[in-house]
């Protein structure tokens, strides 16, 4: 990629970092850019399966009922909508996902809700407002963690901003990502063990970290 290029695609300001990193020698900057883009990439296969795992896990803890076909702003009778187990905030959340759907012509079924809010949102669920949640109904989507709504937190959050930073296409290079990893399977496994195995194997982010140039 020539520097007429960099300016063009991705900015200077952009690829300045990469610069930094590679004492300003360019073709190695260059190989440096696309190893991240690719191992960005793989973070987000395995990113994809945990969210999806966790977020199924803690829908399942909520029973089901014939509303739950078509979901409205103020149906307090599914867990999404009920002010007795979420905050406003997170209400919130879940109107701006119904809303999101009814613009787009989507039948507001609760599965299609659930696959429409944010990680931000179920990583809420952890925070200490929601104590009372995690001993009623959360605890149990992990039945291979301490028992703790802080082991789940304490996974969950550097896992979201580390999934924000890789969503936004931001430089990885400089973090610890084998520890992230880790992160990623440790969170899986307390959920099910065996899907975290799965993960594990279907995962490339280890391979690809040794290809860095």
């Amino acid at each position: 990629m020539r520097p007429d290029q960099v300016t063009a695609w991705l900015s200077d300001a952009r690829f300045e970092a990469f610069l930094e990193a590679c004492e300003r020698e360019h073709e190695r900057a260059a190989s440096l850019y696309f190893w991240n883009a690719s191992v960005s990439s793989a973070f987000m296969e395995v990113l994809h399966h945990l969210e999806v795992l966790l977020r199924n896990a803690i829908d399942r803890q909520f029973p089901w009922s014939k509303s739950d076909l078509t979901l409205s702003i103020c149906d307090s009778s599914v867990w999404l909508c009920d002010p007795s187990l979420l905050s406003e905030e997170s209400r919130e959340r879940v109107n701006d996902a119904l809303c999101r759907l009814e613009r787009e012509g989507r039948t507001t079924t609760r599965g299609r809700v659930i696959a429409a809010l944010s990680f931000g949102f179920w990583r809420a669920l952890f925070g200490g407002r929601y104590e009372n949640l995690w001993r009623s109904h959360l605890a149990r989507a992990f039945p291979h963690g301490n028992g703790r709504r802080s082991e789940v937190n304490r996974l969950i959050t550097p896992i979201m901003h580390f999934r924000n930073r890789v969503a936004h296409h931001e430089a990885v290079f400089s973090v610890d990502l084998r520890a992230e990893h880790d992160r990623v399977l440790a969170l899986a496994e307390i959920i099910d063990r065996e899907a975290k195995s799965q993960i594990a194997e279907l995962s490339r982010v280890n391979e690809v970290l040794d290809e860095r140039p």
